[in-house]
């Protein structure tokens, strides 16, 4: 016996879900309902099948094939034009038997009936058709069917009002049909119970309805699916459940990850290969895709998550629909009711109200509130650069494909047959990334000398040094271990500028690359010995300083990074006696290891005293940064480090002439400490690269930030800790002084920051409020709007890419610095909400 299976169902009723597949591709429980009704017909001995399809036939080809994984024999019968139900299968009359009935069963809905009954039935009565029925409590979007005792079908009635309904029997769409009765339907457009049936109960065949006592859903509506879901996990549905059984209410892969303090609740199906993070709560009712993550904190309920979605920390998704690829961002809140479609984004902080319904490709930014559906919108992303670098969630934002095409847009900037200088971290992440960018580069025809595993700075100089007209570098965030950053340099080493980004960015939006042929496409080279050049340089520098060379003892931790390669060579020939703690890069053993927490602080506080050391310092992943303890084991903020280097700078380097680049959220401490020595400070901006910047202009001959980079303007623009460390402990021993005295002597400061959540389209209306509250004072535009006071300052400045306005201020005390600060965002807050 062969059974059909009707599957060109559009759903238009469904959407979103449907919009980019036909109905029966809509995945319950993780497989398409399709996939469901397949398991049925084999489990009562069918094994061939053919499927009338209609709608995006190519999606269900391309997923079932010809049956051969399902162990059966799948055929298709494909409408060019709509036939009706009776006409579908009447277009598959040539696949179907000429001898013996055949099953009709509909592909998009959800049933467990035993058809081996209703076949039973059939062959019992002996009629041209058996209808499977079923009793519902509300049968108006259903053809009602009456029957006699003995089940002979009387009446029919299509989708009737209440002052029509005759029964609570439905017509399930599951029939038992003679094979003769194929020829009883015309040729276009036909339906089988509003014309073959009437057709041949006029003609006195006698036809049968078989009351049936299985489960049956139609799954017509958004609501409906929400509803089969909790009917299966409550048992009501005798339907199969992908995964091992944990316990009686939970179904997990086996190749899912759940953090041991998650929280997993009743009637959960979790998927394979899904990630569920410490402190995240999946709980009752819930279905979770393949290939999904569910964040830190994060809490998910009642919903159903579709394969490759991401749930980020702290966001809560209630009673919601998230169909495949959708990325719901930090914070965000999902209310119920609603369905985000394929490949939408929800901003960190966004919340989308109760039954809105955001249809595919969709963008929804940060913070935004969303309170209607989503529909036509423009969905594209108006950025892709965080600041100086393409930044994001590995998998999620940064993937090999955005790789591969950043690099082509990148490449497709510079002169064919350039080079530019290739490098990351240890992480695997950055090397795949990296692998993916080489050969974006490639092919754009631009050359790639690939450093392999090096430092920032390392890369920074063999850009400069080699002649190379651009350089990447790719590591792991400093802010977020999950994340990765991809900067780009220009033929100075310094970060491309914005203007450059916004080229890289038209060329990756548009897709508008240059093409590499046979010829062109460039090579790969391996530059011999760079970080040995880079050495030699930074002990010429150390050289020209001509600093103390009293022997220092510094314990370093070098947090698994680019400073395990750099400073042990350094360290003897500028006379460090160095005790490294976490001196290894092998990928296998850096889990976690460097980032910033109490216990790391603690172990570099009692080797500092174990070993009698003058100071302590920890690296960042990168040696870039550095933050510093004395040998009182106190550790030094950033805007602390930076008065302490300004001031040895200063005091040490009289010789140097050129002025001092901070930031502007830096403490007009700087100012005061440069004064005493007749220095000038200049605040060119906010970012490394303004700071670098002025360097390379002649403004300034030192820079340095509130994060513990520094840059040494006799030896290269840009952030490089290892030769802070030396610089420090040269100028220590040169003024015969330690960092305990140095950061004693300090003038005290009083900072305060906060932020305001915005959203984008808000930004510019708070800027303008705040630009008229500022009138009247003496104001600095250079970024945002800088607020000056005698005592004092306060900024405003907007987050570039996240959905916040940054306040910071400094006053004479804590107290003035808060109150500035909170009078300020009181300003942003009034200007978002008018």
């Amino acid at each position: 016996m062969k059974a059909v299976i009707m599957a060109g169902g559009e759903g238009t009723r469904l959407r979103p879900l449907t919009s980019l597949l036909p109905k029966p591709m809509v995945p319950i429980v993780n497989q398409p309902v399709m996939e469901h009704i397949l398991g049925l017909v084999k489990h009562h001995g069918i094994t061939e099948v053919v499927a009338t399809l209609a709608f995006m036939p190519q999606v269900i080809q391309d997923y079932f094939g010809d049956g051969e994984e399902w162990g059966m024999r799948i055929d298709y019968a494909i409408e060019e034009t709509p036939l009706g139900t009776a006409g579908s299968v009447k277009n598959a009359q040539s696949l179907l038997p000429r001898d013996e009935p055949f099953i009709v069963i509909s592909g998009d809905a959800l049933t467990d009936i035993n058809l081996s009954e209703v076949l039973a039935f059939h062959r019992e009565k002996g009629g041209a058709v058996t209808i499977a029925l079923k009793a519902v409590p509300d049968p108006l979007e259903f053809g009602v069917v009456i029957t006699d005792e003995d089940g002979r079908v009387e009446r029919f009635l299509e989708k009737p009002t209440w002052g029509q309904v005759f029964s609570d029997r439905i017509n399930t769409g599951i029939y038992v049909v003679e094979p003769w009765v194929l020829d009883e339907i015309p040729a276009g457009p036909y339906d089988f119970s509003a014309d073959l049936f009437p057709k041949l109960m006029e003609q006195g065949h006698p036809l049968y309805g078989m009351v049936c006592e299985g489960y049956w859903c139609d799954v017509g509506s958004r609501e409906s699916y929400l509803e089969v879901h909790a009917d299966i996990l409550d048992g009501k549905a005798m339907i199969y459940v992908p995964g091992v059984q944990a316990s009686e209410t939970l179904w997990v892969a086996e190749n899912a990850t759940v953090a041991p303090d998650a929280i997993l609740g009743e009637k959960v199906v979790l998927g394979s290969n899904v990630t569920v993070r410490s402190g995240a709560v999946v709980a009752d009712y819930t279905v979770v895709g393949d290939n999904c993550v569910i964040g830190n904190d994060a809490r998910v309920e009642h919903s159903v998550l579709w394969d490759d979605t991401f749930v980020g920390k702290h966001a809560k998704v209630s009673g919601a629909i998230l169909c495949r690829g959708v990325d719901v961002r930090a914070g965000a809140v999902i209310d119920p009711g609603v369905t985000i479609g394929t490949e939408s984004l929800v901003g960190r902080g966004a919340h989308v109200g109760a039954n809105v319904q955001v249809f595919p490709y969709k963008r929804i930014e940060p913070a935004a509130t969303v309170n209607s559906s989503i529909i036509w919108e423009s969905t594209g992303s108006r950025s892709l650069f965080a600041d100086s670098s393409v930044s994001g969630l590995i998998g999620i934002d940064i993937t090999a494909e955005l790789a591969l095409k950043v690099a082509q847009a990148y490449g497709s900037l510079l002169p064919k047959g350039g080079h530019v200088v290739v490098a990351r971290d240890t992480s695997r992440a950055a090397r795949m990334i990296k692998r993916a960018m080489v050969a974006g580069l490639n092919a754009s025809g631009i050359n790639a000398r690939d450093l392999r595993v090096a430092s920032p700075a390392v890369s920074r100089f063999t850009t400069q040094k080699t002649r190379c007209v651009g350089g990447l570098h790719i590591a792991a965030s400093r802010t977020d271990p999950q994340a990765l950053d991809i900067r780009f340099f220009d033929k100075d080493g310094l970060d491309i500028a914005p203007w450059e980004q916004k080229k890289i960015e038209r060329l990756y939006f548009r897709g508008e690359f240059r093409r590499a042929f046979f010829s062109e496409v460039g090579e790969i080279i391996y530059p011999p010995r760079p970080l040995e050049y880079y050495t030699a340089a930074l002990h010429e520098a150390m050289a020209d300083a001509d600093l103390s060379p009293i022997w220092s003892k510094v314990v370093a931790d070098m947090g698994c990074g680019a400073a395990s390669f750099v400073l042990p060579l350094v360290a003897g020939s500028w006379n460090l006696n160095l005790v490294a703690l976490n001196p290894v890069v092998d990928v296998e053993s850096t889990f976690g290891c460097g980032e910033a927490t109490d216990e790391s602080v603690a172990e570099l506080r009692r080797a500092v005293e174990l070993f009698g050391a003058d100071f302590g310092v920890s690296f960042d992943s990168g040696a870039e940064r550095v933050r510093l303890m004395t040998s009182s084991g106190v550790v030094l903020d950033g805007e602390r480090a930076l008065h302490v280097m300004i001031d040895l700078w200063c005091r040490t380097r009289e010789n140097v002439e050129g002025a001092i680049a901070v930031p502007l959220t830096a403490s007009l401490a700087c100012e005061r400490l440069a004064a005493e020595y007749g220095r000038t400070i200049v605040r060119p901006g906010r970012s490394r690269r303004s700071l670098a910047q002025a360097i390379v202009d002649g403004q300034a001959a030192f820079a340095g930030g509130a994060t513990g980079g520094f840059i040494f303007g006799d030896f290269f623009p840009a952030f490089d800790g290892v030769l802070t460390v030396g610089m420090l402990a040269r100028m220590l021993k040169h003024l015969d002084t330690t960092l305990d005295e140095v950061a004693s002597g300090l003038p005290a400061y009083h900072l305060h920051q906060t932020s305001v959540q915005c959203p984008a389209d808000r930004k510019g209306a708070v800027m303008r409020a705040v630009t008229e509250a500022s009138a009247g004072h003496d104001v600095d535009l250079t970024e945002g709007v800088r607020v000056l006071h005698e005592d004092g300052w306060v900024l405003v400045l907007p987050d570039a890419n996240e959905p916040v306005v940054g306040v910071w201020a400094e006053g004479p005390s804590d107290d003035v610095a808060h109150a500035r600060a909170a009078n300020w965002a009181e300003i942003v807050v009034r200007a978002i909400s008018n």
